[in-house]
């Protein structure tokens, strides 16, 4: 962007790295600008010193940009001596090492602003996380005004002190409320990318979410689950899907007078479960991008702006729980007792822990995986068809979509930025007017646990299966076929699950009648007589009375088995007798419900 001034320009250029900075600001700007290039790695500033030696109009200098002058100022330097060095020992990323380090001068960026305010100063600040306390000091010095033009990258999360996030919302407002323009500088590949901005708040907008909460008799969770969502900066969409409650949730939400609570309303008696009010809400849904949030969750501060950092098509981004000690903890998630139970949360403690106490579990602020609450751009979910009907009223669900979000390309993050509070299933198992019974599973919930269990096996051939942080991990799906001679009930109640049709020489009719009320996949076209044709790529023949423990983990791994293996043809494994004519699998044919 060509500037208004054609003389007396100065571009003070913090963090030069490799010069390439210098290079484009003369490429935009002219030959004659004056430019004032700091380098606080030596190594780096050398060289620039070598490359620029005879060019009058750069200057460079090996000191720090910082808040005050001082003659000796430790700075840390990553462990190549190049990128990634930073004032911050604290830096989680760019290979920060304590016992790599210099003690150089330090500059105070305000009093070098004001001794050269005659000139058209175009600043640009790219180093590595110093940019908050420097623009904070700049605001608090009143100098800011003497910056013509901004130029900057920020460093969100990648250094270890609460602190700075204050200040960050500090100069996100100020910025936008003073309508201070903004070019983000980024390099892509050696290659500087500036991009204008009009308005500060444009590179950090916090776009309309809608907040999909289903609830069933869990008002004084929702109540602060809602009250948390109003609470973030955004303008955001909060849709409630009440389900056949009978806890005054319905007078509750009719008493809200907010514009942006949207309801559906079950009036039961029977419930319908998450599956489908899931699918309900994000129909109903008013914004580009839904939130998959649960009524016993409550966002921390700075939930969305953390989500949406992250987000764009194609991309599903969870945030990070932090749950009472319920549960084990695991990789994916925070074990910190706020209380399991309404009357004992603090939410200003939550909060006050969130912004300023908080440290994740892995040194940077995203990882892969996936589990609730996720956000993603509505057509992307609408795009595979959104909830199985297979897994209703709810169990397994969520395992089913996540696999099909793989399937499907998009990426999945999980943001260790964004938090949430998770009071841990009180909307299903440990909520006794929901489908459980405080502190243990009910009958109902077991069931449902069970019977879903079984049913993802059908579709997908396999356990729910995982990475340490949750990112699905999906076997092949093979067409196979079981044959079992000297049949039991037993057995075939055992092994139909783990293949797509299974021949069996019982009484496959009360099989049948007793299991088809559990799925709605069609039983008569899975369990057929040993008589029947096979057309299936991959048979098993088993003989009941032979049949073991160890068998049954062949069967259960029968998919890595083959994968691993490769071969066509006639094999024993155990007692079992295989045999192979096609190994074309298809589960990517499982990508998207209609």
């Amino acid at each position: 962007m060509e500037t208004n001034r054609k003389s007396n320009i100065t571009f003070i250029d913090c963090g030069a790295h490799c010069g390439e900075s210098i290079l484009e600001a003369k490429r935009r700007f002219g030959n004659d600008i004056k430019v004032i290039s700091f380098e606080a790695n030596p190594n780096l500033a050398n060289a620039l010193n070598d490359h620029f030696l005879s060019d009058p109009s750069v200057e460079i200098r090996n000191e720090i940009v910082w808040v005050e002058d001082k003659d000796s100022t430790e700075f840390y330097l990553s462990i190549d001596w190049s990128d990634g060095s930073s004032i911050y020992k604290e830096k989680i990323s760019g290979g920060i090492s304590d016992n790599i380090s210099v003690s150089i001068p330090s500059v105070d960026i305000s009093k070098l602003i004001e001794s050269i305010k005659d000139d058209y100063i175009i600043l640009k600040l790219d180093v590595e996380g110093a940019e908050y306390e420097i623009l904070n000091h700049l605001i608090d010095q009143g100098t800011m005004p003497l910056i013509n033009e901004f130029h900057g990258e920020f460093h969100p999360g990648k250094i270890d002190k609460p602190e700075l996030k204050e200040l960050e919302q500090k100069i996100y407002k100020y910025f936008n409320d003073n309508q201070i323009p903004f070019k983000s500088w980024e390099l892509v590949g050696n290659q500087p990318k500036v991009i204008d901005r009009n308005i500060w708040k444009n590179d950090y907008d916090i776009k309309p979410i809608t907040f999909v909460l289903p609830s069933r008799n869990n008002l004084e969770f929702l109540k602060l689950a809602y009250q948390s969502i109003k609470n973030l900066k955004g303008d955001h969409e909060i849709l409630v899907l009440n389900d056949a409650s009978t806890d005054g949730t319905q007078e509750w939400i009719e008493s809200v007078n907010d514009p942006k609570l949207i309801t559906y309303y079950n009036e039961g008696p029977d419930r319908i479960g998450i599956v489908g009010m899931f699918d309900k809400g994000i129909e109903m849904a008013t914004t580009d991008i839904i939130m998959a949030f649960h009524a016993d969750m409550v966002a921390a501060p700075n939930l969305d702006e953390n989500i949406l950092k992250h987000l764009k098509p194609g991309v599903v981004v969870s945030a990070t729980r932090v749950e009472p000690p319920l549960h084990p903890d695991g990789p994916e998630k925070m074990l910190v007792d706020f209380g399991s139970e309404v009357e004992e949360f603090d939410i200003d403690k939550f909060n006050s822990w969130a912004v300023n106490e908080y440290k994740p579990k892995h040194n940077t602020p995203i990882t892969e995986g996936i589990f609730a609450p996720w956000c993603m751009y509505k057509k992307d979910y609408l795009a595979v068809g959104g909830h199985d009907e297979l897994f209703a009223p709810q169990s397994k669900e969520d395992s089913d979509l996540f696999n099909r979000f793989i399937l499907n390309g998009y990426k999945v993050l999980q943001t260790w930025e964004g938090l949430v509070y998770h009071f841990t299933s009180r909307g299903s198992r440990f909520n006794k007017h929901a489908g459980g019974a405080a502190g243990k599973n009910s009958d109902e919930w077991l069931y449902t646990t069970n019977k879903n269990a079984r049913n993802f096996i059908r579709k997908w051939g396999h356990f729910v299966k995982h990475d340490p942080l949750m990112k699905p991990i999906i076997p092949s799906k093979y067409d196979v076929g079981i044959d079992i001679s000297n049949s039991t009930p037993q057995l075939l109640e055992t092994l139909e699950p783990w293949c797509d049709v299974i021949y069996a020489d019982g009484d496959i009719n009360l099989y049948i009648e007793k299991e088809q009320p559990h799925t709605i996949l069609d039983l008569s076209q899975r369990v057929r007589y040993s008589a029947s044709t096979k057309e299936n790529n991959i048979m098993v023949y088993i003989d009941g009375n032979t049949f073991t423990n160890q068998d049954f983990q062949i069967i259960q791994q029968l998919s890595e088995i083959l994968a691993d293996s490769g071969a066509i043809g006639e094999f024993e494994l155990g007692n079992l007798k295989v045999s192979i004519k096609d190994l074309t699998t298809y589960e990517k044919q499982l990508i998207k419900c209609e």
